[in-house]
């Protein structure tokens, strides 16, 4: 059974206040809703001045120091199990296109945690890869409530 509806900047806004939390500083986030993103950050402290805000690219670059992150986020549609691999599938292959560098660069991988998207991930993106690419997947939980799982760790059953 699929989880309810996520909408996408939802997941982004959680896994953006996770890197903050974790001492990254934002540079880009990219969404269609700009005005949630930014209520939602300044009520947490989090400066939007020196965010760019745009609609093309990853959906979320942050820094620390020398070392840069490049993160694609999706949603959970109600739609048809055939559209949530699609929607998978282009996620996917948008994260892989920002292997830019290895030095430094972390790509991650934003989903609600859903069974079926746990279940592709295990399938189309295996361990070994996500070790070769430093690609760190982030399950959306809850509001604000993110799983993170570094590449050289086993995904959730």
């Amino acid at each position: 059974m699929q989880t309810p509806y996520v909408p996408e900047v939802d997941v982004l806004i959680a896994v953006a206040k996770w890197l903050y939390s974790s001492g990254w500083q934002l540079e880009k986030v990219s969404t269609r809703n700009k005005y949630k993103v930014k209520t939602e950050f300044t009520a947490v402290g989090i400066s939007i001045n020196n965010i760019e805000f745009r609609r093309e690219g990853e959906d979320i670059r942050a820094r620390q120091g020398d070392n840069l992150w490049r993160i694609e986020c999706k949603g959970l549609t109600s739609g048809k199990p055939e559209t949530v691999k699609n929607n998978f599938d282009r996620a996917v292959a948008s994260t892989v296109s920002y292997y830019i560098q290895s030095d430094g660069l972390r790509l991650g991988l934003a989903l609600p945690d859903d069974e079926y998207y746990l279940r592709l991930l295990r399938n189309k993106v295996p361990q070994a890869l996500r070790v070769v690419i430093n690609l760190w997947i982030f399950l959306y939980l809850a509001r604000d409530e993110v799983l993170v799982c570094a590449p050289d760790e086993e995904l959730p059953l």
